[in-house]
């Protein structure tokens, strides 16, 4: 009981009306100071644009969580302290992160600095999941591809989207499927191209724990003097192009459906074999039925004789 009471005292002490400016933003960007409410809790700090002290108190206990989660799951972890914005007032989220995309929902700046302004808070904690990956990847200085980074991330947030699969199978179906080296520029795109390479970071991150499984996590999400590519090499038996070129045929099969959409006439032809698959499957069915009640009326006829 003691503790929890002075888990609260803390928490509230914690907490008050910013009298300076807190301002987080790349080196050499000019931004705005972010004014609100604060909560320090050691090395984190957490700010808000707006009077919500319950957001502060939920987002520090969420923080800690899930890095714990990010630690167990990839080996990496906090090393160094932490500021996170929590933004209500999207309008002015380029005032603040003038690098900051229209489409996004969420931004890491440096290591030690994360920004969370999606337009519909409901969306705030998957945003933080999400930055907060990128975060420790970032202070635990490990190389890897833009692909890999934001499909760790996407997988850690548990994005999927409707949207996104859609946004994939059309682009096997035109053949407009954007390389994993090319998308070290996803946050230059547009939103539309944007969420494609969205989509594929997170089906091809998928695809390796398929391939590998979530133990090669820690032997290649470290901090050396060799390449992402050679770690993976080492790790998987294979190299990163034997991978990919993996990836490009699940990618393929996974989406064969959408290949359908080329040839409507294909669908006229299966379309009898349908019918009639289903007028078959009916017709079991009924059969099935009739002859349960038929045993049903015998098992009735036999008591009523033996009563």
């Amino acid at each position: 009981m003691m503790r929890l009471l002075y888990h609260i005292l803390r928490l509230t002490l914690s907490i008050f009306l910013l009298v300076m400016p807190v301002c987080g933003q790349s080196p050499g960007e000019p931004a705005e100071p972010v004014r609100g409410l604060m909560l320090q809790d050691g090395t984190l700090t957490l700010v808000t644009d707006s009077q919500d002290t319950t957001l502060l108190q939920d987002a520090s206990g969420r923080v800690v969580k899930i890095a714990r989660e990010i630690q167990a799951l990839t080996g990496l972890r906090l090393r160094d302290s932490l500021t996170i914005f929590f933004i209500n007032n999207t309008d002015r989220v380029r005032q603040f992160i003038p690098t900051a995309p229209t489409w996004s929902g969420g931004l890491t700046t440096d290591p030690n600095t994360l920004y969370v302004y999606d337009n519909n808070p409901v969306n705030w904690p998957t945003t933080l999941r999400h930055e907060l990956t990128h975060v420790l990847v970032a202070q635990n200085n490990v190389d890897m591809p833009i692909w890999f980074n934001e499909g760790l991330a996407q997988y850690v947030a548990g994005n999927w989207s409707w949207n996104g699969y859609i946004t994939l199978g059309n682009a096997v179906l035109h053949s407009d499927v954007i390389p994993l080296t090319d998308l070290g520029m996803v946050l230059t795109y547009s939103r539309a191209k944007a969420e494609l390479g969205y989509a594929e970071a997170l089906h091809a991150f998928k695809y390796m724990l398929e391939r590998q499984g979530k133990t090669i996590l820690p032997l290649i999400l470290v901090s050396d003097n060799m390449t992402f590519n050679e770690r993976y090499e080492m790790a998987a038996r294979e190299t990163i192009l034997d991978f990919e070129i993996g990836w490009r045929q699940q990618l393929e099969r996974s989406y064969a459906f959408f290949r359908l959409a080329k040839f409507p006439e294909m669908l006229w032809l299966l379309m009898p074999f349908l019918v009639l698959a289903g007028w078959l499957l009916m017709r079991y069915r009924n059969r099935k039925k009739l002859k349960q009640w038929e045993l049903e009326e015998a098992f009735e006829e036999r008591r009523s004789m033996l009563d």
